[in-house]
């Protein structure tokens, strides 16, 4: 026996919400963030902060991040639309 598509379109909905509220929630909690009472935007810096508590560099070598930047440019190249 199938289900009417009502119920397929609600398990749809609610599924799509579900993986909405996680994408949300990793997005906010995607960078570490350090809560420090401190109002001094100096002091932060001296300790490598932004004024909202994030690191001010990334976490990974630069040249890592050239790598895959280079990595990316070169596929994008390669891709050719075939018309």
């Amino acid at each position: 026996m199938r289900h009417s598509l009502y119920l397929n379109l609600a398990v749809f909905f609610v599924r799509a919400d579900i993986r909405r509220e996680e994408r949300v929630w990793l997005a906010k909690n995607r960078r570490t963030s350090s809560d420090l009472p401190l109002g001094n935007a100096y002091l932060l810096k001296d300790l490598g902060l932004n004024v909202d508590g994030r690191p001010l560099c990334s976490a990974e070598p630069r040249d890592v991040n050239a790598a895959r930047r280079v990595r990316h440019l070169r596929r994008a190249c390669r891709v050719k639309i075939a018309t």
